[in-house]
């Protein structure tokens, strides 16, 4: 028999199986929703670092400028502390996502990190402002209550999906 005759005598299985995807594949997939979530939080968390050169027109854009103006009366520098205090936050919520995708090694509490994370925004998104945007037609919020469910549901569905596998 020649080369080329014995390849095409394989039988089909053989190849099927070498291009089967594998179960850790899977698993790599099903944890794509937290990487979304985790290098979401990132980028937001630039942004808020890189903002800060703006700081004024950001807060302005953002809708904050009168509470920051209240903040800044009591020191200065206070609101650009809080901005960096919460893009710390927003540094840690994304390294826990991306812990829990395997990204990086495995935080401590990272189920009950996660969980909690889904829940703040997921409430930020619906009870605390997103609701309320919808209702005052206020654009911006509203934009911003969508990218929170969005971080919210992928952070959701990537715990659960990482609790089966």
């Amino acid at each position: 028999m020649t080369p080329s005759a014995r390849s095409m005598s394989k039988p089909i299985a053989t190849s099927i199986s070498v291009t089967a995807a594998s179960p850790d594949r899977a698993r790599a997939g099903a944890k794509s929703p937290l990487r979304i979530g985790g290098w979401a939080n990132l980028a937001i968390a630039a942004a808020h670092v890189v903002g800060l050169i703006w700081a004024w027109t950001m807060f302005t854009a953002v809708g904050i400028e009168h509470e920051m103006r209240e903040l800044a009366a009591l020191g200065a520098g206070l609101p650009y502390l809080l901005t960096l205090m919460t893009a710390a936050v927003f540094v840690v919520f994304g390294l826990y996502a991306l812990s829990g995708a395997g990204d990086l090694r495995r935080l401590p509490l990272l189920r009950t990190a996660l969980v909690a994370v889904a829940a703040i925004y997921v409430s930020r998104a619906t009870l605390f402002g997103g609701i309320d945007a919808v209702r005052d037609a206020d654009a911006t919020q509203i934009g911003f209550a969508a990218i929170a469910l969005m971080i919210g549901l992928c952070y959701a569905y990537g715990v659960t999906l990482v609790s089966r596998a």
